[in-house]
């Protein structure tokens, strides 16, 4: 199914989980003009709790929704969610006093009443987090932390608030409605915050090595913990990365996947150290587990015979997704000519050698632009006159995606041949770490002996490794074709009963994973 008809049908379905309660509540009750202020106070509650619940499940990274419609898209939709949440609770509430002034004082009005102020102060709490969050320079961890219990309150309040009322669950249509949306939000709410981070085993990773970049960029290579259990992703997709199994965890930051999507047993993460959680992954040493969530995201090229091409855009650490999509394009033979445009700092050329192997194995223009703003001369000077199959991928800091947009629009591109994503956590994507996480400096870093022996390669000698210092990640550029130049360690297969149970067992070369 195309990404088209994916995103239609999810749109369908919330739109259909948002309309479909005030309907049936309508086609069961009818319109009585002498009830007015009531039937506005239900309607207005009734599309308030579901649109918290959208807003929440839209936010609980279903990989299925977040590839279909893209993060972007998902987070913007939970945004306007919550907007239109907390205006309907606002209207909700000053009919409600309108109606019956005496419910001013919530010390006086009944249990229900009380939880529905409660709900309403979850709401504020909600609200006030969401906004403090887009300021620059807000701690990651204490925003997450607010928004969750602002939720947590607010929907938590809102369900008592409706069941401690009754009149609504005392109709059965009413009922079932109620109960299937709040059975559907503990389902995902379970798996977000409870299966996911403490029991699931998929997503598993050691840290292998570290590769040094240039400046203060730098790449993690991680090798599945589970080989059977390894994340498929498409190039251009990126994961949530944990360093611990906690329920309920807020110390996870999200990174674009560097890597070829051919690999099966390596993943790479390219990471500019902007804080102190991207700072100690920078340093982190070879046998640390960590967990990644993923993958998201819908920014992924699209199938070969439906596009004559790629252009890529990318501004600094933007250039992530991009790597990920060349390497992939590489590895799988690709003849179509792709055009590559990067706004870098001058001084810090990432992937240059890599690049210049890329160049060779693709038919690849690269063009740096050495400090010129992207704009529509510049594009025109790279792209043909044909533009029309061809597709647009735009990465990078707000600057550069609005100039590159724009120049795109002025060249006349259609808009559905352009895909973009943007830095920053309190933007659509997050796709380099925007704000700093608690200190993860002093921890005790796992010592190398905990990384499984590695296996020998199919070609060339084994690497001695040495415990007196960490191995460092070789670039995919160093030989023919774009693959890791390190061997991989091995791995198991399938998992035991301890594993099953949330623990996690690496082997060395001489278990069951070392003829693989």
């Amino acid at each position: 199914m195309s990404k088209r008809a994916r995103r239609t049908l999810w749109s369908a379905a919330f739109a259909l989980l948002l309309l479909g309660p005030p309907a049936a509540y309508l086609a069961r009750e009818g319109v009585d003009p002498g009830k007015l202020l009531g039937l506005a106070i239900v309607l207005s509650g009734i599309v308030a709790s579901v649109a918290m619940v959208l807003a929440t499940i839209g936010a609980s990274r279903i990989r299925a929704l977040t590839t279909a419609i893209g993060i972007d898209r998902v987070m913007s939709g939970h945004r306007w969610l919550g907007v239109a949440a907390f205006a309907l609770v606002v209207v909700h509430l000053v009919v409600a006093i309108v109606r019956s002034p005496k419910l001013l004082n919530p010390l006086a009005a009944s249990l229900a009443i009380q939880f529905g102020w409660f709900a309403f102060v979850g709401m504020i709490v909600l609200s006030v987090a969401a906004a403090w969050g887009r300021r620059r320079g807000t701690r990651y961890e204490w925003w997450a932390r607010l928004h969750v219990v602002g939720a947590a309150l607010a929907l938590a309040l809102a369900g008592l608030h409706i069941v401690w009322l009754g009149d609504l669950l005392s109709d059965p249509v009413m009922r079932v409605v109620c109960s299937v949306l709040a059975a559907a939000l503990l389902v995902v709410l379970a798996r977000r915050w409870v299966w996911q981070p403490l029991f699931s085993q998929r997503g598993a990773y050691v840290v292998y090595g570290v590769r040094d970049e240039g400046g203060d960029v730098a790449t993690l290579a991680l090798t599945p913990v589970f080989r059977r259990r390894a994340l498929r992703f498409a190039p251009g997709q990126f994961v949530w990365l944990r360093l611990h199994r906690r329920v309920v965890g807020v110390q996870e930051h999200p990174f674009t996947i560097a890597s070829s999507a051919e690999l099966t047993d390596r993943l790479e993460l390219t990471i500019r150290a902007s804080g102190d959680f991207s700072r100690a992954l920078a340093r982190m040493q070879p046998g640390r587990q960590v967990w990644l969530d993923g993958p998201h995201g819908s920014f992924t090229p699209d199938a070969p015979e439906r596009v004559d091409g790629l252009v890529l855009v990318a501004g600094g650490v933007g250039i992530t997704p991009m790597m990920s999509m060349l390497r992939t394009l590489a590895e799988r033979g690709d003849r179509r000519l792709h055009r590559l445009v990067l706004a870098e700092r001058p001084d810090q050329p990432l992937f240059g050698p890599e690049l210049e192997v890329l160049s060779r194995r693709l038919e690849l223009d690269v063009l740096r632009t050495a400090g010129r703003r992207v704009d529509a001369d510049l594009l025109a000077g790279v792209l043909p006159r044909a533009r029309g199959r061809l597709e647009y991928y735009v990465c990078g800091p707000p600057g550069l995606l609005s100039g590159s947009l724009a120049a795109l629009e002025e060249l006349g591109v259609p808009p559905g041949r352009i895909h973009s994503e943007q830095f920053g956590w309190t933007g659509p994507l997050p796709v380099t770490p925007a704000a700093s996480a608690s200190p993860a400096d002093g921890e005790p870093a796992a010592s190398t002996g905990d990384v499984p022996r590695p296996r020998r390669p199919r070609t060339g000698p084994v690497p001695t490794p040495s415990s007196a210092r960490p191995r460092t990640a070789q670039s995919p550029a160093d030989r023919f074709p774009t693959h890791p130049s390190i061997p991989l360690p091995a791995v198991d297969a399938t998992p035991d009963r301890r594993e099953r149970a949330g623990g996690v067992r690496r082997r060395s070369a001489a278990g069951r994973g070392a003829g693989r």
